[in-house]
């Protein structure tokens, strides 16, 4: 277990690598902040296509893993109307940064899950595993501290939060021990209802938002999103 733990804690801080990275970054432009929220569509929507949705696949019917994305989808809108995104652009970055750090940290426990299960598989191919998440982690850790940094939050204060969200995985990682002796049937549908929450996230709030500061730059991100999880799911 100590391996896998390992693994799941270094690809749990991609976020905040990420994060790290945007802080770099001193001035933020409309087309950056679109190729950057672009970027985390393009990962999330490869991630769900070629890792989430296949994984849950082999483990459980397609009506099971339905029936978690509609409940992720659920989820989505039930944060929404909590959340009451206003009108002010603050108010929309600041929101948006949340609903993103929501989406990945709900996907991020049964990311951590998919690390045990792959490492009860072969040891390298929870490594492999752990690699992917950690690539992908860094993009998604830039969409999170882009608008909450732009939206006025502090730095320090946006890195904890990250580390925080970087814990989620490995305890991802030791419940999917757990569940993998005791009741593996139960990780198809947190598969499903992660592809749930990042399908809603993308559609209805990471693409709008990119689409508006920039479209051009937008799909350039989405592209390289794209190409970052597939290079790291073939390569």
């Amino acid at each position: 277990m100590g391996d896998s733990i390992q693994l799941s804690i270094l690809a749990g801080l991609g976020t905040v690598m990420g994060a790290l990275l945007v802080f770099i970054k001193r001035d933020w432009s409309s087309r950056s902040l679109a190729f950057y929220l672009g970027l985390a569509s393009g990962v999330m929507v490869a991630v769900v296509v070629f890792d989430l949705l296949p994984s849950a696949l082999v483990f459980a019917s397609l009506t099971k893993v339905l029936s978690g994305g509609l409940l992720g989808i659920l989820i989505m809108m039930a944060v929404d109307l909590v959340l009451k995104l206003g009108n002010s652009r603050s108010q929309t970055l600041l929101g948006l940064g949340y609903l993103i750090m929501l989406g990945i940290a709900v996907h991020d426990l049964p990311e951590g899950m998919a690390i045990a299960m792959g490492g009860e598989m072969k040891a390298r191919t929870g490594a492999v595993i752990a690699l992917g998440i950690g690539i992908h982690n860094i993009p998604e850790g830039m969409a999170i501290a882009a608008p909450l940094l732009m939206a006025g939050m502090k730095k320090w204060f946006i890195v904890v939060q990250m580390l925080l969200i970087a814990l989620i995985t490995p305890v991802g990682t030791i419940l999917g021990k757990y569940l993998f002796q005791t009741l593996p049937s139960f990780l198809p549908l947190l598969l499903g209802m992660a592809s749930g929450i990042m399908v809603c996230l993308v559609i209805f709030h990471l693409w709008p938002q990119a689409r508006l500061k920039d479209r051009n730059s937008c799909r350039w991100g989405f592209l390289g999103g794209l190409l970052i999880i597939l290079a790291a799911t073939y390569l």
